[in-house]
């Protein structure tokens, strides 16, 4: 059972950072060089957040489980970039909503094209039994990796 765990943290940190440089790398040979990951990410999150209906700062930083300073320095780069802007609302000036800009809209695209590349090819080396249990796999992770999340927010690590 032991050599397995270990397995498995190798493969964690080892898929982890495989996915973050080969981010990196198609950031740096694209049309988006100025951007990093993480900036990427925040563009990313508005985008699917608008999506969802969701426009505020409060609601993107919820997405992106950041705090509501942390999104709002991302903000202030992307916009000074021309990848997001911020509207605040005529009947509430305290509401800010954020949107993609049109150069914000090919930036996502671009990085979902990345991640339909990667899901392909992924794809085309495993067989259909391996790709159900490959999925099914990565959603308990995602499930753990959600619940261990919540878990560390609201109080110490005590069910582990």
């Amino acid at each position: 059972m032991e050599q397995y765990k270990e397995t498995i943290n190798t493969f964690l940190v080892e898929v982890f950072h495989d996915i973050l440089r080969l981010e990196e790398a198609d950031l740096a040979r694209g049309d988006f060089k100025n951007l990093s990951v993480h900036e990427m990410h925040v563009i990313e999150a508005v985008n699917d957040g608008n999506t969802e209906g969701l426009y505020s700062m409060s609601e993107i930083a919820a997405k992106l489980n950041v705090t509501a300073s942390t999104l709002t320095t991302s903000v202030k780069t992307l916009e000074s970039k021309g990848y997001l802007i911020r509207q605040k609302l005529s009947k509430d000036k305290r509401y800010v909503r954020l949107c993609l800009t049109p150069l914000g809209e090919k930036a996502y695209s671009c990085h979902r094209t990345f991640h339909q590349n990667l899901v392909e090819g992924i794809s085309a080396r495993l067989k259909e039994d391996e790709l159900k249990t490959l999925s099914t796999a990565l959603s308990t992770l995602h499930e753990f990796f959600h619940t261990f999340q919540n878990r560390n927010t609201t109080s110490p690590k005590e069910d582990l």
